[in-house]
């Protein structure tokens, strides 16, 4: 059985296909309402999840519980998350081959987290009509707003260039 997640970006690129071989995964960027210039990821994966790697399932998991989280989770008057909002979560997940820590935060938002040995960071907050990031290279910090199609661009290119050839 096939699980089919979508979510809206404001992308205007023609469709593209990837087929992410090493967890039988396939993205789809398609256009959707052509008149108004709006796109959605798709990302089409099997519920037989033998298929895919260890942290990956964990961060799914890790997503999949905070469905249980209750108005007031963290004591100080945050607000349960959406399940749209987790969905889009998991479908930037499935994208990524360098799995983030995953975090809820009281802002109604998930945040994804990379952290380099030689102190370089990377935070993707991701909401649910858009996405922002931080990110400390050196001394030097960087932030903007971040089109949700864009966060596999911008791990893959804090990790350099090449590190998601195949």
């Amino acid at each position: 059985m096939a699980a089919l997640l979508e979510f809206e970006t404001s992308t205007t690129s023609s469709q593209a296909s990837q087929r992410f071989a090493s967890q039988n995964i396939w993205a789809t960027t398609s256009l959707v309402r052509p008149n108004q210039d709006s796109k959605f990821l798709r990302i089409l994966h099997s519920n037989d999840s033998s298929h895919i790697g260890h942290d990956l399932r964990a961060n799914l998991e890790k997503l999949d519980s905070l469905k249980n989280l209750e108005a007031n989770w963290n004591g100080n008057n945050a607000e349960p998350f959406s399940e749209f909002l987790i969905d889009k979560a998991k479908s930037v997940l499935l994208t990524l081959k360098e799995q983030p820590e995953v975090f809820p935060t009281a802002r109604k938002s998930i945040q994804f987290e990379y952290e380099m040995e030689n102190g370089d960071y990377l935070e993707i907050e991701i909401f649910e009509d858009f996405a922002k990031f931080f990110q400390v290279v050196g001394d030097t910090e960087f932030s903007d707003e971040l089109d949700v199609s864009k966060i596999f661009s911008k791990v893959s290119e804090f990790y350099g260039e090449g590190f998601y050839q195949r």
